[in-house]
């Protein structure tokens, strides 16, 4: 009992000491990480001072803007942790307190819009597979495309031409960009927007600009500028005359009973004529026209006559679905468009199937 009593006070002062001591770290540790930035951040500015704004830094994909902003992001974060880790008075706190949540509040939204306007793609200049000496880089942001041509010297790039595109399109890195050789000079034509292909065919009539040659480049060859090859288009939908739709739907609705197992009985228990069927057209797309037909009708076997008529739709060529205690088949190329089928056997002892055809502006 009296070894407690004798200890209590040495962990009463060993824990504040031990607190302090975290903070002191936290506090060294940000105001490394403080320093460092400030450094990065002053060098990037010299850099492009000294040069008149001509000159800056390209690391990899890692350009002036994005390490300032970067730099930036790590020093209001630093600053931030500074603040909460250096103890103060209890007086001091009612001061403190407000400014550590607006370091908090001002380092999170400057993270959150560097993250979301630092993304950028830098690719060499190509021209027949070789090098040019030129990078492009480029950036989007939601609709907004541009890009900046630079003239490469190790991590130090001058900016000598810019890009701009369309809904955020990197044409450059997409390939979508030829460099024809003119005198002295290069020819750059690229794609302002997406196209099916990546190919020089898709520069035509785009946007061009020229590049002076440059002297004594040492040139690495045999590289891609990865363009995307031709998108095979898919040939558009068959179209169908009225005739052809309404006859579809027949078809098939007469196909349907066939497949059905036993009698096939309305829903007054009379047997289902198929000739009966009532095809009806209703108007679409404005000037066109497609036919429905709706049949409600019991056979010997209801979930026997499903399975057989889905199966007949199955090799009809017709794709899949299924939706709430219904079963779907659809096309976009055969003459039926959709086809529903419920089976209320529990409620009503019914199926409930209903076919309606494509759209068709043919007479």
């Amino acid at each position: 009992m009296s070894t407690a009593q004798e200890t209590e006070p040495e962990e009463l002062l060993l824990d504040p000491m031990t607190r302090r001591a975290r903070r002191r770290r936290a506090a060294m540790i940000a105001g490394a990480f403080l320093a460092v930035s400030l450094i990065i951040v002053a060098s990037l500015l010299l850099v492009s001072t000294s040069s008149g704004g001509r000159t800056s830094v390209l690391i990899g994909t890692w350009g002036t803007d994005r390490l300032l902003g970067l730099a930036g992001v790590v020093s209001l974060g630093a600053l931030a942790v500074g603040l909460c880790a250096i103890p103060v008075a209890r007086l001091w706190l009612l001061l403190l307190v407000p400014v550590r949540i607006v370091a908090i509040i001002t380092a999170g939204l400057a993270g959150f819009a560097w993250v979301i306007t630092s993304s950028a793609t830098v690719v060499p200049l190509l021209s027949d597979g070789c090098e040019t000496g030129y990078i492009v880089e480029e950036r989007s942001f939601l609709f907004a495309a541009s890009g900046t041509v630079f003239r490469s010297d190790g991590i130090f790039v001058t900016a000598v031409e810019s890009t701009r595109a369309d809904d955020g399109y990197h044409p450059f890195a997409d390939g979508a960009y030829v460099v024809e050789q003119s005198g002295d000079a290069l020819r750059v034509r690229y794609a302002a927007s997406r196209k099916a292909a990546a190919s020089p065919d898709s520069t035509a009539g785009a946007s061009a600009f020229f590049l002076p040659k440059l002297a004594g480049h040492t040139r690495a060859c045999g590289l891609s500028t990865g363009a995307r090859p031709p998108v095979e288009e898919s040939p558009p939908p068959p179209s169908y005359t009225r005739a052809e739709l309404r006859a579809g739907v027949e078809d098939l609705s007469l196909a349907s009973l066939e497949a059905a197992v036993g009698l096939v009985r309305d829903r007054t228990g009379a047997r289902l004529d198929p000739e009966s069927v009532a095809v009806e057209q209703e108007g679409c797309d404005e000037e066109g026209a497609q036919f429905v037909a709706a049949l409600d009708f019991e056979t010997d076997d209801n979930a026997a006559s499903v399975m057989g008529i889905l199966q007949r739709w199955d090799a009809a060529g017709y794709s899949r679905d299924r939706a709430m205690h219904e079963d779907l088949r659809y096309s976009e190329t055969l003459p039926v468009a959709t086809m529903s089928l419920r089976d209320t056997s529990t409620i009503d002892g019914l199926i409930h199937m209903r076919l309606t055809s494509q759209c068709s502006i043919d007479p």
